[in-house]
């Protein structure tokens, strides 16, 4: 295996547990804030003023920025590969909506599901900058096997919520969506070269969605709308993170593409989420054998995809 193929194996698990934490982070902002999309709104607001001033001060990154708006006329990338970002703005507006509805367990479920389907038909489309990936049995199964992880682990939290179908379904369609979000990153990234250049375009995109789901919510329902005091300093800086989630996911998907990038993700995701519950006194008496069996199940099937990737 290359130098590269194993350190973007790598970075897609930093990724996932980079989402972890910044998931943590919103979450704590939004239990102190009177509409969950709040904390999206700051995570994207915040994370877009710090990626600006990176453009503003670092030539290769604006050069990047420049080289999207060429590479659209010039017909080496198409206008809907450019709004990548509207899956991770539609991502957050979906979560705030469904987990009061189904919890947390559904909607994990409803997402990975969705986004491990898609991810074996974007690769066999070809839409990453990996090229076509053929649909072989071991693919298929490590995607089966991750779900299986997936469903394990969360049915650790399942809170006693109802599943309620429409919530649900929203979830996988949104899952559906995350792996076209990371092919096309990938196609951007190969024009630009620069990262954090494809990272401003996604967090620009996403940041417009989440002001368009602000602007309903708050027509629908009149506020309150105060700014959530009360959150620890550490939470304010999910928007941060952010931007080493997309980052590294606009690079790695480059070398390994969309379903293996995803499944070591979601394995890096979910060993963060159980570090995290272990230091929580509020959550470690809820780590248990079932979530750790989910953890095993599924950095199984991210190791199988990524012996599958190595083979072929």
């Amino acid at each position: 295996m290359s130098s590269a193929r194993s350190a973007a194996l790598a970075g897609g698990v930093v990724s996932g547990a980079l989402l972890a934490v910044q998931s943590r982070m919103n979450g704590a902002l939004s239990v102190h804030s009177g509409q969950p999309v709040e904390a999206a709104l700051w995570s994207f607001g915040s994370g877009l003023v710090v990626l600006s001033l990176m453009v503003l001060l670092v030539p290769r990154i604006r050069a990047g920025v420049r080289e999207i708006g060429r590479a659209v006329r010039g017909g080496r990338l198409r206008w809907w590969q450019c709004i990548g970002g509207a899956a991770g703005g539609l991502l957050v507006a979906v979560q705030s909506w469904s987990v009061p509805l189904v919890g947390v367990a559904v909607f994990s479920i409803g997402v990975v599901g969705g986004q491990t389907l898609s991810a074996l038909v974007v690769d066999r489309a070809g839409l990453g900058p990996a090229g076509v990936q053929h649909i072989t049995p071991a693919r298929v199964a490590a995607a089966a096997l991750a779900v299986v992880g997936v469903v394990v682990s969360s049915t650790a939290h399942s809170g006693g919520h109802e599943v309620s179908l429409l919530p649900a379904a929203a979830a996988f369609a949104v899952g559906l969506l995350l792996a076209a979000q990371q092919a096309v990153n990938g196609r951007v990234n190969q024009v630009t070269g620069q990262p954090m250049s494809t990272t401003w375009q996604n967090f620009l995109v996403g940041l417009v969605v989440l002001l368009a789901v602000a602007g309903y919510q708050a027509a629908v329902s009149g506020g309150p709308w105060d700014l959530p005091t009360g959150s620890p300093w550490w939470a304010w800086f999910g928007g941060v993170l952010g931007i080493g989630v997309i980052g590294i996911m606009a690079w790695a998907v480059g070398e390994i593409g969309v379903l293996v990038f995803g499944l070591v993700s979601v394995a890096g995701q979910l060993m963060a989420a159980l570090v995290l519950d272990l230091l929580d006194a509020s959550t470690r008496d809820e780590v248990g054998g079932r979530l750790v069996l989910g953890l095993l199940i599924t950095l199984v099937a991210a190791a199988g995809a990524g012996w599958a990737a190595s083979r072929a």
